[in-house]
């Protein structure tokens, strides 16, 4: 909705990974079923910093994610527990300050709600100075506690489970200010045609589907080797391959030969992919946490192999620890535990009903009413 008025909404998310900005457009368009005459509208936070600094930035992470997994991990791992106070943190909170607070005093938005960490400590800095006083709301995307979501002038956080508020309180945080929402996901997810209608729409029979994303950049290094290896397993199934936006990468991926009894359809980045979800069987991933998110909703159990190590590790386990998916540590277990999710129905079933137990499917309204409910005061 474009906002020419004040005293709106203004969701902040980040092209870091594609999950930040679904859970903005998630809360965007549940705004837009609960109060459509209130002005809200999205940005890309990092844009306040500088567009051309952003996209070399999105890139090495998306780099370095693909080939170091191991240096991100060390920043991860060292900024988990930085203080508030602390020099690193206060340089973050000075990214993009100043372009922000110009926007802030403009528009004037009453709300602005977070799907990122680094803005939400940019809004708590400019609170705690005085020269803002729109309500700072926090969606958290992922399964985990992070110190870089969590800042002394925060209003609200909504998290995806209760083991993420219930850390967060161990952290500090009073628990007034938690709700454990559940991640909020495109409302597509709640109303999805039958698998065998799904499959039909797409061309496929009726061999075991699987989902299998390389992450929106493609950031699942080695990735057509292990779809190949995949392939290689000799069992009956359909896989759809998922390239994102890596142009390569799709390409590699439909230089791969299927083999006897699998075939291999590959896609670049797909806007819809709900419709993909709806005809697959299990999803295999890295556990970005839109990705567990949208297949907890469709009761698919996952298999999980590379996460990002930091943020997705904790996603794989919440996930495995739940009975909801399997997580594969070592490259040695990646084919056995293929072949058993692609030939057990009744593994698949009973990992699918873990799936289904820790859906949220109303996060997203759950989130808007609450921004609604402050916007009311």
């Amino acid at each position: 909705m474009s906002a020419t008025q004040a005293e709106g909404v203004l969701l902040l998310s980040a092209m870091y990974g594609e999950g930040h900005r679904r859970a903005a457009q998630a809360v965007s368009l549940a705004l837009d079923d609960l109060r459509p005459t209130l002005p809200h509208w999205e940005e890309d936070y990092f844009e306040f910093v500088d567009h051309r600094l952003n996209r070399l930035v999105a890139r090495t992470y998306v780099l370095s994610v693909r080939h170091v997994p191991l240096l991100w991990h060390a920043f991860y791992r060292g900024t988990s527990r930085i203080a508030p106070d602390s020099a690193l943190q206060r340089f973050l909170n000075g990214l993009g300050r100043q372009r922000l607070l110009r926007h802030l005093e403009e528009r004037r938005p009453r709300i602005v709600v977070n799907t990122f960490p680094t803005p939400a400590g940019v809004l708590s800095t400019l609170r705690g100075y005085g020269e803002v006083t729109a309500a700072n709301l926090v969606v958290i995307t992922d399964y985990t506690v992070h110190s870089q979501w969590l800042h002394p002038n925060v209003d609200r956080y909504y998290v995806g489970s209760e083991s993420v508020r219930d850390g967060m309180i161990r952290r500090g945080i009073p628990a007034e200010r938690i709700l454990a929402t559940g991640i909020p996901i495109h409302p597509r997810f709640r109303d999805l045609p039958p698998r065998d209608e799904a499959r039909r729409a797409l061309g496929l029979d009726e061999r075991p589907t699987v989902l299998a994303m390389a992450g929106a950049y493609g950031m699942m290094g080695g990735f057509p080797e292990i779809i190949a290896e995949l392939l290689a397993q000799d069992v009956p199934c359909q896989i759809l391959a998922i390239a994102g936006r890596d142009a390569q990468l799709k390409a590699a991926l439909g230089q791969l030969q299927p083999g006897r009894r699998a075939s291999l359809h590959v896609f670049g980045f797909v806007e819809d992919i709900e419709r993909l979800y709806a005809a697959s069987d299990f999803v295999f991933g890295k556990a970005g946490g839109l990705t567990v998110t949208e297949s907890l909703q469709c009761g698919l159990p996952m298999l999980i192999y590379r996460p990002i190590p930091g943020q997705e590790q904790v996603n794989a386990a919440f996930v495995a620890d739940q009975g909801a998916g399997i997580w594969v540590r070592e490259r040695s277990g990646l084919g056995p535990a293929f072949r058993e999710l692609a030939t057990d129905a009744q593994r698949r079933s009973g990992l699918a009903e873990g799936a289904r137990r820790l859906a949220r499917p109303d996060a997203a309204a759950v989130i808007a009413k609450d921004v609604a409910h402050w916007h009311a005061r």
